[in-house]
């Protein structure tokens, strides 16, 4: 196994590359980690340079290290999902640990480590994501860097969601590009008191809701807005 290490501005780069083409994400600030958005709810994600784990028994096993970090204690401390991706450069391929599981390794000691394994990551195909039940109990998601848009669009598939801002999260209904039913509750929560009034703030709830879906949804006209508030429960 041979592994090239890679600068983190260029590990963002290779993120990126795919993950601007994605309507459904927003890069916010940071290198590693940063802080991006993707379908409105923000996380922190974090990648390293996947490297033999050195084990002479074992010796297809990868590793990718977490570091002590001054700012991984806000993260921790925060409700965003932490995302650790550990990078694999000669297949082009990353693998994600449970978030739930890493946020709470975050400094808990000078360096920790997350295992893989090279067999999988030189067999993944794109569009596919495969699951490693390793001995330590950890089962991290390989899959292709190309697949990283829809790694988030299948996020909450992966493992259990334990953070607010996730399980709190879903899509609105939506067809032929237009949203019929609004289902996300942090929108909901804002705009039930400007309807659900006996003189409703009908044009300022138009207003929140498509300064909340920032403008993904071109096809909505006024009309459209209009229905779509009228119609909350």
């Amino acid at each position: 196994m041979k592994f090239e290490k890679i600068f983190p501005e260029t590990l963002l780069e290779l993120i990126r590359k795919e993950l601007d083409n994605s309507s459904s994400f927003e890069y916010i600030e940071g290198i590693q980690p940063f802080l991006m958005k993707y379908d409105n709810v923000p996380y922190y994600v974090y990648i390293k340079n996947l490297s033999s784990a050195y084990f002479k028994d074992r010796p297809g096993t990868t590793r990718a290290q977490l570091p002590k970090k001054v700012s991984f204690d806000d993260i921790k401390k925060s409700p965003n999902i932490f995302i650790f991706l550990g990078y694999d450069q000669e297949n082009d391929v990353f693998v994600c640990w449970d978030f739930n599981v890493v946020k709470e390794r975050l400094n808990v000691g000078k360096s920790v480590s997350f295992y893989s394994r090279i067999s999988y990551q030189e067999e993944v195909e794109e569009g596919e994501f495969l699951r490693i039940n390793l001995k330590n109990g950890d089962s991290p998601i390989v899959f292709k860097r190309k697949s990283i848009c829809d790694f988030f669009d299948k996020i909450n598939t992966f493992f259990d969601v334990k953070s607010e801002t996730l399980s709190n999260s879903t899509r609105p209904v939506e067809e032929d590009g237009k949203i019929k039913s609004i289902t996300e509750e942090e929108l909901l929560k804002q705009l039930r008191p400007l309807i659900k009034i006996s003189s409703p703030h009908t044009l300022e709830a138009i207003s929140v809701a498509e300064k909340f879906y920032e403008g993904k949804y071109p096809k909505m006209t006024m009309r459209d807005w209009l229905q779509l508030v009228k119609n909350i429960d």
